[in-house]
């Protein structure tokens, strides 16, 4: 199981001192629709920081000038045709080249890219996986609209309590991520789940993750949130779901099949008093429904029972082929 460890800061490197990472290892990929007005500023961040690196953007369905502007800035622009967060990184992290470390980034300029070295060499000192510039600790005013906040700390607690991930933001966008990680986890979400996703996968195959706080900006003004709060919600918890079914599926059936016991007592609590009471059931059709829900209840767990089986020899030939390819 992935070691969760709590925010860290890395110390400040000297003047003199070389970076551990060389920026001919990194590959930056950012995921943009509609950023034209602050794409340039983050490309150009970027390439100051990270002269040897691979520059990325990915161009979303965009209905500006964000291609022509990423590409002036100098970074190598992609387009993928269908709308969707998950979709663009998935497409973005195939078509970069070949890196030790690949970097993920908004192209809102939201996200301090001046601690990218910071993120990088964190990554290169403690040998983990994924490297997560949490945003909740020490935002500047105004950078959160009132419901995002209280959603990223609504799911933070959810996935807690589904998988045991102590994580200070799940919703992240600036992440470093190794190629070994990268290789072992294939992406399928298509909008903003896919963050959540990334930090699932990672702690359910076994990867460490290390959080480090960053200050978060409020967007610019000609600039605006592509996050729907009901709709984006609703997709994101879905998701959250769906992954507590593929990788729990013990307690995800099991808890299920509670549920449906304790209906049907509850549809069958009348016709066995009448039984008792008369030796007759009048309440056929609450009989039948307690007996359907009963025999489901019992399929479901055995079901849990074997893709819980199923995922455990699926967990154990993924960490012998990441044991040869190392």
């Amino acid at each position: 199981m992935a070691r969760m460890t709590g925010p860290t800061t890395a110390a400040p490197r000297p003047p003199t001192e070389a970076p551990r990472v060389a920026s001919t290892d990194v590959a930056v990929v950012i995921p943009c629709r509609n950023e034209e007005a602050t794409i340039g500023d983050v490309v150009r961040r970027f390439r100051e920081m990270l002269p040897g690196a691979e520059i990325l953007v990915v161009d979303n369905a965009s209905a500006d000038a964000t291609a022509g502007a990423a590409a002036q800035a100098g970074a190598r622009v992609i387009s993928e045709s269908r709308p969707g967060k998950g979709f663009a990184l998935l497409t973005g992290f195939e078509a970069a080249r070949q890196a030790e470390y690949y970097v993920m980034i908004d192209g809102d300029g939201t996200y301090p890219v001046d601690d990218v070295e910071r993120l990088l060499e964190t990554a290169a000192e403690t040998g983990c996986d994924m490297v997560v510039a949490t945003r909740l600790a020490t935002p500047h005013t105004g950078a959160f609209r009132p419901g995002h906040a209280l959603g990223n700390r609504f799911f933070i607690r959810l996935v807690r309590l589904l998988f045991g991930i102590r994580t200070d933001d799940l919703f992240s966008g600036y992440r470093v991520l190794t190629r070994r990680f990268l290789r072992s986890a294939p992406l399928v979400a298509e909008g903003f789940d896919v963050e959540a996703e990334l930090t699932v996968r990672a702690h359910q195959q076994g990867f460490r993750i290390v959080d480090v706080p960053v200050q978060y900006r409020p967007r610019s003004a000609v600039s605006s949130s592509k996050l729907r709060t009901f709709r984006d919600g609703y997709r994101i918890l879905r998701g959250v779901l769906i992954l507590f079914r593929d990788y729990r599926p013990l307690s995800f059936f099991g808890w299920l099949a509670v549920a449906l016991l304790v209906l049907s007592l509850l549809s069958g609590k009348a016709p066995v008093e009448d039984y008792l009471r008369t030796g007759l059931v009048h309440h056929l059709p609450r009989a039948v429904l307690a007996a359907a829900l009963s025999t489901i209840a019992v399929l479901s767990l055995a079901l849990g029972v074997l893709l819980s089986s199923i995922n455990r020899r699926a967990a154990e030939l993924a960490a012998l082929l990441r044991k040869r390819s190392n």
